[in-house]
């Protein structure tokens, strides 16, 4: 995924004291910063309050749950899930 990432993103991984994270934080050339949260399980993901809270702490401006399986949707406003096979072949957008 990280590949998959705009040319001129910055990687990181967040965590607080307190256990809140962020599996992947993009920070575009723009500054905007993109969460994403990375599940394995082919049932409907949902991410954690703690990466809910990450979000918020960092201010992301896109939250997207990659995972295994066919389906893209959101499921609030905020937080789209993305299929992995999406973002590999497509970069994340």
């Amino acid at each position: 995924m990280i590949v998959a990432a705009p040319p001129d993103s910055r990687i990181w991984f967040y965590r607080t004291s307190a256990g809140a994270e962020i599996d992947l934080l993009l920070e575009l050339g723009s500054g905007e910063l993109w969460a994403v949260e990375v599940k394995r399980s082919l049932s409907k993901p949902h991410p954690s309050k703690g990466f809910h809270l990450a979000c918020e702490d960092v201010k992301a401006a896109r939250r997207c749950v990659v995972y295994p399986g066919e389906e893209r949707y959101r499921i609030d406003p905020s937080t789209e899930v993305v299929p992995l096979h999406a973002v590999l072949g497509n970069g994340i957008r």
